[in-house]
């Protein structure tokens, strides 16, 4: 049986040099450190899911600079196949103190980013979204606001290349 289409959304938080990541104790990753994140809930955007995702986390609020990646992946699972999509944003520090989830994270804490890229203990797939949060002339950014459209919508982002044309 094919499941819906599942959502998420993760952060990169880039401070002095530094990365922030968690240690799931949890799953096929438990142990391993990564970027927060989570599921998007119903009625909730990718935006604020990666936001939500990663004050849970972390106790820190972020807003999102721009994307710095994306994951899309189907697999097998017990129950049937399931498709999902994973957005990856770089956050901009806000506000708030370390203050880990202790029902998901088993520590949550600053990397050294060289580090962390050389780590065998963070995944792969963390590594390349920092890599490309590196980057400082790429991602998708957010476009303007206030694009019309005749289609009523609660919350309404849209993303794309900024730069020279």
């Amino acid at each position: 049986m094919n499941k819906p289409l599942s959502a998420g959304a993760g952060g990169v938080l880039l401070q002095s040099g530094n990365v922030l990541l968690v240690q799931v104790n949890y799953g096929a990753n438990k142990g391993l450190w990564m970027l927060p994140g989570g599921f998007v809930e119903p009625g909730e955007s990718i935006e604020q899911a990666g936001i939500r995702e990663f004050m849970e986390e972390t106790g820190l609020d972020v807003t999102v600079k721009r994307i710095v990646g994306i994951r899309s992946g189907v697999r097998e699972s017990s129950d049937g196949t399931e498709a999902g999509i994973y957005i990856v944003f770089e956050m901009e520090y806000r506000s708030g103190d370390i203050r880990k989830d202790d029902r998901e994270i088993a520590a949550c804490k600053y990397w050294n980013v060289e580090e962390a890229l050389q780590s065998d203990v963070v995944i792969d797939l963390t590594k390349q979204f920092i890599e490309s949060a590196l980057c400082s002339n790429g991602g998708l950014s957010p476009g303007r606001t206030g694009l019309k459209t005749k289609t009523t919508y609660k919350t309404y982002e849209y993303y794309k290349i900024i730069g020279e044309s």
